[in-house]
């Protein structure tokens, strides 16, 4: 039988103040929260990352925003991981062995990096097996977070328990990344962070047989996979692989831009294929202008630590504010983000987020030394206010992809939907990487790094632009029914 997370409603996670800051958990989330924080907790290698593409590589800002760039691609075929699990099981095992195949290509990809990479061609192919594993993890625990939840306010819950989860593991190695990076060096943080997908491989023995009955062939055939829909997924999807692997491997021109439209297009198409309303298909494309943002890339992390000599340890205390702030963000406004539209948060969230991009500006022209502030102690406060804005964006986008999964594919368009949305930080960091070569910033030249920000705060007010579609889109979908799967679907 294939297997699924439990379904079944075992007695409630104790009551009392626990339970009226997170709300309900049930023991049918562990195998998705566990899977979650491990992704977080990932995060060890953050700062190891950093100095790793800096002194030992010698990589660039541009560099390092190309290599984001190829890293970022993966979870854009998420749609090839979604909808093998959904209609191709291994051994009848529709969710455990895609676990346990993404946790093992993480690990793998991590014992070499902590033996053997001392190229910038080597570290982007282990950085990508890394990235699929990751990204092959995270399918597989969106589809179960989807199959677990009984109904509409379930599923956000279960979505903001999901980024309590993944915040929780990036919390537990915060300050630590810094400190095992400056203690250890970036290697043997690597060797660490292998344990990381083996904290998945424990997760997937959690997993247990579905209540629900096995979809029948006829079931599969009628529901949104039938109809070669789900070949033709798979098809498309390991097509579009190839062909990424084939534009790097003989270094076409533009082969960025090339991939990033073809993978465009390949997605639009499938999304129309299985069904997509255009209420739906609106939301997603204000979602995607959201996150496609360009930031400033890495060019302000080497100035901190070349100008402001911000060392390892403190760069892990601010990486461990800001995961502390935005968990306590996310569980205080934890009602308020699953019960209010996309739109408004996506509205406060940009409004906010350029907002706070002033005092980052100002820290570069000095403005710390205009309140009497040392560097560090700016910078500490500036990270204490904006930490929260990332995660709180992500939740009510969450809620959406999970609130129109058809029932029977949960995976797949969930993986679809999804990668479109990480397509859309794939755009961000090739046009982070667009503004840094314009503008001359490198690892030694930061003459032009403060107007460099001040454009990137400027061009966050586009998704504001397309808000009133997006509301206009929200109301046609609220009168919209979620479509369902033939009955016997998983």
């Amino acid at each position: 039988m294939p297997d699924s997370a439990v379904t079944a409603a075992p007695a409630d996670a104790p009551t009392g103040v626990v339970q009226r800051l997170l709300g309900t958990v049930r023991p049918a989330y562990l195998p998705v929260l566990l899977t979650y924080f491990a992704w977080g907790a990932s995060g060890v290698t953050g700062v190891a990352t950093l100095f790793f593409q800096k002194e030992a590589l010698g990589l660039t800002p541009a560099d390092a925003a190309e290599i984001a760039f190829w890293v970022g691609l993966p979870w854009s075929m998420k749609m090839v991981a979604g909808v093998a699990s959904d209609a191709y099981p291994i051994f009848g095992s529709r969710r455990r062995a895609y676990l346990v195949l993404g946790a093992l290509a993480s690990l793998s990809g991590y014992v070499v990096l902590a033996t053997t990479v001392a190229s910038k061609q080597m570290y982007l192919a282990v950085s990508v097996l890394i990235a699929v594993g990751f990204m092959i993890q995270d399918v597989i625990a969106d589809g179960l977070s989807v199959e677990v939840a009984r109904d509409d306010s379930e599923t956000a819950q279960i979505q903001t328990l999901g980024r309590i989860a993944l915040l929780s593991g990036v919390i537990s190695v915060g300050y630590l990344s810094g400190v095992l990076a400056g203690a250890l060096g970036p290697r043997p943080v690597f060797a660490l962070a292998a344990l990381l997908p083996a904290m998945v491989l424990v997760a997937s023995l959690f997993i247990r047989p579905a209540v629900r009955p096995v979809a029948t062939p006829a079931a599969v055939e009628a529901g949104p996979l039938g109809g070669g829909r789900a070949r033709l997924i798979l098809i498309a999807g390991l097509a579009y692989g190839v062909f990424g692997v084939a534009v790097e491997a003989f270094d076409l021109p533009f082969g960025q831009e090339v991939v990033l439209a073809v993978s465009a297009g390949l997605i639009v198409v499938l999304l129309r294929r299985i069904g997509l309303s255009r209420a739906v298909a609106v939301s997603a494309f204000v979602i995607f202008l959201f996150r496609a943002v360009p930031g400033v890339g890495q060019g302000y992390s080497y100035w901190a630590i070349d100008v402001l000599k911000f060392d390892q340890r403190f760069l892990g205390l601010l990486a461990q504010v800001s995961s502390i702030l935005s968990l306590a963000g996310l569980i205080l406004f934890r009602k308020a983000i699953t019960s209010r539209p996309v739109s408004f948060t996506i509205t406060w969230v940009s409004v906010a987020g350029i907002a706070l991009s002033l005092p980052t500006i100002g820290l570069f022209y000095g403005a710390n030394e205009w309140v009497g502030l040392s560097p560090r102690a700016f910078a500490f406060i500036d990270t204490t206010i904006s930490a929260p804005l990332g995660q709180l964006a992500m939740v009510p986008m969450l809620v959406l992809i999970a609130k129109t999964a058809p029932r029977g594919a949960e995976a797949t368009m969930f993986a679809i939907m999804a990668s479109l949305m990480n397509l859309a930080l794939s755009a961000s960091e090739l046009f982070t990487r667009y503004l840094n070569t314009a503008y001359g910033v490198t690892q030694t030249s930061y003459d032009n790094l403060g107007r460099l920000m001040i454009t990137v705060a400027v061009l966050g007010v586009v998704p504001l632009l397309a808000v009133p579609l997006l509301r206009r889109a929200e109301a046609d979908l609220a009168r919209t029914p979620v479509p369902s799967a033939p009955a016997g679907a998983p």
